[in-house]
């Protein structure tokens, strides 16, 4: 699902693939009982939702109402 954000948001596979990485992480930690997370990690995700968040900020929704 992540891999649309250069089609939606315009941002690439730097900040998509943290997003998925994180998402894997945290199924393994739910399913499997293996939470492997360490501080790169951790920043690296900040910085990506960091991203996400500022393209938010200039995205309005469009609710078919004219």
């Amino acid at each position: 699902m992540f891999q649309v954000l250069p089609h939606t948001l315009g941002l690439g596979p730097e900040v998509w693939r943290v997003l998925a990485k994180c998402h894997a992480t945290r199924n393994l930690g739910e399913y499997e009982g293996d939470l492997n997370v360490d501080e790169r990690l951790v920043a690296d995700l900040i910085e990506a939702c960091g991203k996400v968040a500022a393209r938010l900020g200039g995205v309005t929704r469009n609710s078919g109402n004219t």
